[in-house]
């Protein structure tokens, strides 16, 4: 085992700021769909693609930093990151059409999403096994603030200010990040650990953790969880706002009761992991997800309860992420410390490729209804069950024993 949760208040607290960035990114600008496509004279479907587009950017983004963070360290690739993602911001604030903005939407998560995979990278540098996954829960806790007070900062935006205001404040807080980075972070790898040969045998390490069945099984499901929520927010905004008429200000409320969901799950998650394994805590979310999106499905269907019909079981749906990302993500990584940089960043690219392709499933069969987001969250938790039990079901872990 490496180093307790005792005395690292700082180094977490920094790291879930990091994770924060990427749905903060996100949800902040929700409200303001409407709003951009007014200017820009698109419809809304339009303005999805700038969500696409950010999550693509993190899909692909994270490949470039897990190789120069084995090999060049942690803390000179978060410092770059955080660079561009404030410049992009900037670019964001002036963007002259909804194209411009897709474009700069994914130069933006390029620069975002180092700090998640970093962030994973580091907790697998200093912690181990089931305590990686409270660190993880910790973590969930921490970025979990942001979808909560992001749309409701977004809305108040929207009501007082242009839309692009929003994405100044992104650009401050990156520049703040930036300063706290330089300040607070240790570095977590040190030289004698790093591998001078990481950047030119990527797309080998890449292979082989391409290989590991169990590595992509875990990826995978945490992935399909993760494309249900980015199915919520590709599709929530449309859903609330335009289908059953809550304002700004009411779907930001909306939108962070479900994020306080995601916290409480990733809290209780904490609980649970003193008794169960989180493999065993896994399998039994998945069944958990699933059964709520077909409730969810039946619901959107059928127009029974209405607004209350596709609230309660959607609550359910994203709550899960609290609950099956961190485990996850500890099984994940818990081979891979070696290459924990690689491995996150493949890791964190399986997941938001699953969560582009949700995405881009809603808008494109968008239909003026809740239908599309309840069966793409739903083909999403179906494949969560799918991949679990057949790429890592049959793999036994002990709650306290990992490889180093």
């Amino acid at each position: 085992m490496r180093k307790p949760l005792t005395g690292h208040t700082s180094l977490i607290l920094l790291l879930g700021l990091l994770t924060a960035f990427g749905p903060m990114s996100i949800d902040m600008y929700l409200p303001a769909f409407p709003a951009i496509a007014r200017e820009f004279g698109v419809p809304i479907s339009a303005v999805q693609f700038t969500l696409a587009s950010y999550n693509i950017g993190i899909a692909l983004g994270q490949l470039l930093y897990g190789p120069l963070a084995d090999q060049l360290g942690r803390k000179p690739n978060l410092l770059a990151g955080m660079l561009l993602y404030g410049v992009a911001a900037v670019g964001c604030a002036f963007a002259t059409s909804v194209d411009g903005l897709v474009a700069v939407r994914f130069m933006q998560a390029v620069g975002g999403c180092a700090g998640m995979v970093l962030a994973r990278a580091i907790v697998r540098d200093r912690f181990d096994g089931n305590e990686s996954a409270k660190v993880f829960s910790t973590l969930m806790l921490i970025m979990g603030v942001a979808p909560i007070l992001a749309p409701t900062v977004g809305g108040l935006i929207i009501a007082h200010f242009d839309w692009r205001y929003i994405f100044g404040l992104l650009a401050v807080l990156a520049a703040i990040t930036l300063i706290f980075i330089v300040l607070v972070l240790p570095e977590t790898l040190p030289a004698e650990r790093r591998n001078p040969v990481a950047v030119r045998n990527s797309f080998r390490t890449y292979a082989a953790l391409l290989r590991d069945k169990e590595f992509v099984g875990y990826a995978l499901t945490a992935g399909m969880v993760q494309g249900g929520m980015f199915t919520y927010i590709t599709g929530s905004s449309f859903v609330f706002m335009k289908l059953f008429g809550l304002s700004e200000q009411q779907f930001g409320i909306l939108f962070g009761l479900n994020a306080a969901g995601i916290i409480t799950a990733s809290q209780v998650n904490n609980l649970l992991l003193k008794r169960f394994t989180f493999q065993q805590i896994l399998r039994a979310v998945t069944v958990f997800y699933f059964g709520a999106a077909l409730v969810l499905l039946l619901m959107a269907s059928t127009g029974w309860l209405g607004i209350y019909g596709i609230a309660v079981p959607l609550f359910c749906t994203v709550g899960c992420v609290g609950l099956a990302v961190p485990n996850a993500t500890a099984g994940a990584m818990m081979h891979h410390g070696k290459q924990a940089g690689s491995a996150s960043a493949l890791m964190g690219t399986l997941m938001y490729s699953c969560g582009a392709l949700a995405a881009i499933s809603v808008s494109v069969l968008a239909n003026n209804t809740a239908l599309p987001m309840a069966a793409t969250i739903t083909a999403c938790s179906a494949a969560s069950v799918l991949i679990f039990r057949t790429m890592v079901g049959n793999h036994k872990v002990k709650a306290q024993q990992v490889a180093a």
